[in-house]
């Protein structure tokens, strides 16, 4: 069963995350308040960065 939650990157009600990905306080932020949609996003993102040449 998913959770709906209002996600702070996309400013609307969204997916949650089905568990917390990270320990500590940090990780509860992320679980409460970004969706799974936002997390794609920046997965991507942080792939896109890692692998950029300069």
């Amino acid at each position: 069963m998913s959770r709906t939650i209002f996600c702070t990157f996309l400013n609307k009600e969204a997916e949650g995350q089905d568990f917390q990905l990270y320990p500590g306080e940090i990780g509860k932020r992320i679980y409460n308040e970004i969706s799974k949609e936002a997390w794609s996003e920046w997965m991507k993102k942080q792939t896109m960065l890692i692998n950029e040449k300069n």
